[in-house]
């Protein structure tokens, strides 16, 4: 017959109901004061809190940036290893940038005329892209001479075929029809612009009242408006091209200098002949070219609304209060409870709580200065195949950098499960040993749900803990088993 203890351990601490209730009443108003003045102390770290969690954040922008920057350069390679200095070191971003190159060379003179003044170039003049494209990917430029020629007898396309010299006539027949029945690419192309950019050339041509009727023809079949000119008066449904063409001519006498109002000519030539000719033209749009762009890298987490601010500040505050506070928490929690343990469970306690403690702070550590910013560049790594830039939200993210370091600590408490299975007798060491691949199976499951929908950050944390796994069998061979006081023969004596 089993031996039983020969004295109440808990005879010098009996409580009644009433008592225990007192206990936790005191021991919860205690904590609660301790938070306080752990949130007191937040108040101050707050703005450091919210600076360092979103350090492994903009380590990894800043690197998505750089290698976005590689990656744009790559395919000079002297351009590689010239700016690889700046990428890298100086964290300056590559990127392209269209710019109007008409506006360009007309800034550039007027900025810097000592320099660009004797610039040779004339703005706002066709170029090939100039033509519509047809659907089977053919320009339109054999149907718009075809179009002019069959109209040969309309004032508009007397006006422009007058303005043509003998051999840019010659030159009009062949593209209007071709020998081959269709205009070919290369001279064909060249000699069609060339032809657009002799009537764009025209000082009278937005002045011929042939060419007017004909674009406010084709404005009137329009279904949408064009732009507000500053007329006066402007009736939405019916366009006066009258007093469209009055404002650009009151716009080019502005201009100061003879070569903007040969500028400015051509611009409102151009926008006449794409109106006129809306069929066979696109509409009249400035010629870009695509220019590298150098910025410094400037990485900034992202807020939505105006009150995110400071709701994140307010959360960091909290954090911030119950990690501080945690430590006189637990205690009073650790108080309520030891009333109720014997002493040799006192000692278990005593033994295994700062080991879940280092168990713990060591996944959390491991998961936000190991992990994190591995996910992270994993993650940006589908943004750039994606082609698209990555715009962090800082609620989102700090919901993200606590769910990580939480799970990971939570899963590094594997040894001191097992240990525990094995000493209430659920587990021996023998089937831990057995059951090793059955064990790995059921860490990388419980790896996917204790990470982000990643393999990178579920690997990372499947990795210790399979090491994790041995140390706990490691743990239950070696780590000394105490009696329970109720076993047979036990006498505390």
């Amino acid at each position: 017959m089993a031996k039983h203890p020969k004295e109440d351990l808990f005879s010098e601490s009996t409580m009644s109901f009433g008592d225990h209730l007192e206990e936790l009443r005191q021991c919860l108003f205690r904590g609660m004061i301790g938070l306080l003045l752990g949130v007191g102390v937040g108040i101050f770290l707050a703005k450091d809190i919210v600076k360092e969690i979103q350090v492994p954040l903009k380590e990894a922008l800043r690197e998505y940036y750089q290698q976005r920057s590689f990656d744009l350069v790559r395919t000079d390679s002297f351009r590689l290893a010239e700016t690889a200095g700046m990428i890298g070191d100086e964290g300056y971003s590559a990127d392209t940038m269209e710019i109007e190159i008409d506006q360009l060379f007309i800034n550039l003179r007027q900025s810097m005329p000592q320099l660009f003044g004797a610039l040779q170039y004339k703005s706002y003049m066709f170029v090939e892209q100039d033509f519509l494209i047809e659907a089977g990917g053919e320009s339109n430029q054999l149907l718009f001479f075809q179009h002019i020629q069959a109209h040969a007898k309309q004032e508009w396309a007397k006006y422009l075929l007058a303005e043509l010299t003998e051999q840019q006539l010659e030159s009009f027949n062949k593209l209007a029809q071709p020998a081959d029945g269709e205009v070919k690419v290369g001279i064909s192309a060249v000699a069609a612009v060339e032809l657009l950019n002799v009537w764009a050339n025209i000082p009278e041509l937005f002045q011929n009242e042939s060419l007017r009727e004909l674009v406010q023809e084709k404005v009137e079949q329009k279904t949408s408006s064009w732009m507000d000119f500053g007329l006066e008066n402007a009736d939405e449904n019916s366009i006066d091209v009258q007093a469209v063409f009055a404002v650009l001519e009151q716009q080019i006498q502005r201009e100061s200098t003879t070569v903007a109002r040969q500028d400015a000519i051509r611009r409102v030539n151009k926008f006449i002949i794409t109106n006129a000719f809306s069929d066979f033209l696109r509409s009249a749009r400035p010629v870009t070219i695509t220019v590298p762009v150098w910025e410094k890298v400037d990485v900034r987490v992202q807020t939505l609304n105006a009150h995110e601010g400071f709701m994140i500040w307010l959360k960091a505050v909290f954090i911030g209060g119950i990690i501080l506070a945690s430590p006189w928490i637990f205690y009073q929690i650790w108080q309520f409870i030891a009333a109720g343990l014997y002493p040799h469970e006192r000692k278990y306690i005593y033994i295994y709580l700062p080991f879940s403690l280092l168990l713990f702070f060591g996944g959390a550590a491991m998961a936000f200065f190991v992990v994190m910013e591995p996910v992270l560049d994993f993650l940006f790594s589908y943004n750039r195949m994606m082609e698209i830039d990555p715009d962090p939200r800082i609620s989102e993210w700090l919901g993200f950098v606590m769910f990580l370091p939480l799970g990971f600590g939570i899963a590094f408490q594997l040894p001191l499960v097992m240990l525990m299975l094995q000493r209430i007798g659920m587990f021996t060491i023998e089937a831990y040993l057995a059951k090793w691949r059955v064990a790995i199976l059921v860490i990388f499951v419980a790896s996917m749900f204790l990470t982000p929908a990643d393999p990178l950050s579920m690997l990372m944390l499947a990795g210790p803990l399979t090491v994790l796994y041995f140390f706990g069998i490691a743990l239950c061979k070696f780590m000394p088993r105490n009696r329970n006081p109720y076993a047979d023969g036990y006498d505390p004596a």
